[in-house]
């Protein structure tokens, strides 16, 4: 894979730049979890006491979807916030993501 940083003809410097980096940062993200197991995507290490595979793609993802939408200079929508997130809950930790496959969880990115 090739990393420029370069937009499309029809965006401005700054967006060309902001966009290329979600795009290829999604590109990244597909590369590294790609063959992962379930049992790979919900570990939380010996403990069970650190951050999942799976809550850190959930993460990414809703921190691209908020970053998409000031590129475009709109809030984000309540129904994508309450379907996509919190980005914290409320012990300001990622949030836990049980049963979801990574299959499911980077298609719900892909849609991002």
């Amino acid at each position: 894979m090739f990393y420029d940083l370069k937009g499309e003809a029809n965006m401005s410097p700054i967006v060309g730049i902001l966009y290329s980096a979600v795009k290829e940062n999604s590109q990244r993200l597909n590369f590294i979890t790609e063959g992962m197991s379930q049992e790979e995507v919900d570990y939380k290490g010996p403990n069970q006491n650190f951050t999942s595979t799976a809550q850190l793609i959930k993460h990414i993802m809703y921190v691209d979807l908020n970053w998409v939408y000031r590129m475009k200079g709109q809030p984000l929508p309540h129904s994508l916030k309450e379907e996509h997130g919190p980005m914290i809950d409320a012990n300001n930790r990622l949030p836990m993501v049980k049963d979801k496959s990574l299959n499911t969880l980077m298609s719900n990115y892909e849609v991002v």
